[in-house]
């Protein structure tokens, strides 16, 4: 497979070891994907069915049973790194210094991404992990969650600090790559008059205060002209799941996207 990072960046959700299809953000109603692509919702098997519809080798991997305590699902990682698929990984690196534990359970760091992500975070000192990350040569990823157009955070002294704030925070630590994402849009391909009455002002805020930030979004994709509105406002690459399901982007829709630089 290619090294080469599409415009695209198809969404795989894990959850109790098969993959699941998100629904605004809403966890407990998550249940295995069913996509006329493949009759399986194994991650292996899903993540081929995607790179067969797509051409994509890069994935975005949410796991979700790391956000309710499990430890992070090294198994699928690997078979997935093995196989020739990159991944950005966004779990919760933060407990029990898991981000620590990366060096020693994947075999493959260099086809890996880790996202640290606002969701998980309580304190200003857990952003030099940010820059730990740099300096081990794992390249994190900020990413700023949201829901109804508020900043998730844990309970501690983010609370009450602007998104802008959170990001120049990680933008500080050495960060240059950024997700910004409104959960209740995920899943519900209500198209791109969602993504502008929700995520659309943020990121044309970041994106003139961090001129170098690849910034990364995504949430209510239906079709590819709601791609293209992200790309032209701003993003390097999008995040899509249920478009890809339901073929509404076609393997040439994927290639005529222009990524801006990394």
């Amino acid at each position: 497979m290619s090294k080469n990072i599409y415009a695209v960046v198809p969404v795989l959700d894990l959850m109790i070891g098969q993959i699941v299809l998100a629904k605004a953000g809403n966890r407990d109603e998550y249940r295995p994907v069913e996509t006329p692509l493949t009759f399986s919702s194994q991650p292996l098997d899903v993540a081929k069915a995607i790179f067969n519809q797509t051409g994509c080798d890069w994935l975005y991997l949410a796991d979700i049973d790391s956000f309710a305590g499990a430890n992070p699902n090294w198994k699928v990682y690997n078979e997935l790194l093995n196989h020739g698929f990159g991944l950005w990984v966004d779990a919760d690196w933060f407990l029990e210094g898991r981000f620590r534990q990366i060096s020693e359970n994947i075999e493959k760091p260099e086809r890996l991404r880790i996202i640290l992500s606002s969701e998980t975070m309580s304190s200003l000192d857990q952003f030099a992990k940010l820059k730990e990350l740099i300096e081990s040569d794992l390249e994190p990823i900020f990413s700023l969650d949201q829901k109804a157009g508020q900043t998730i955070t844990q309970r501690g002294e983010l609370v009450g600090l602007t998104p802008l704030e959170l990001v120049q925070h990680a933008y500080d630590q050495g960060v240059r790559s950024l997700i910004v994402l409104d959960l209740d849009s995920v899943g519900t391909m209500k198209g791109v008059a969602s993504i502008n009455d929700g995520v659309g002002p943020l990121i044309q805020e970041i994106k003139s205060q961090l001129l170098d930030m690849t910034l990364i979004s995504g949430g209510g994709i239906r079709e590819a002209a709601d791609v293209q509105a992200l790309l032209e406002a701003g993003c390097h690459h999008v995040l899509v799941a249920s478009a890809i399901h339901q073929r509404k982007l076609t393997p040439d829709d994927i290639t005529g996207f222009r990524a801006g630089s990394d």
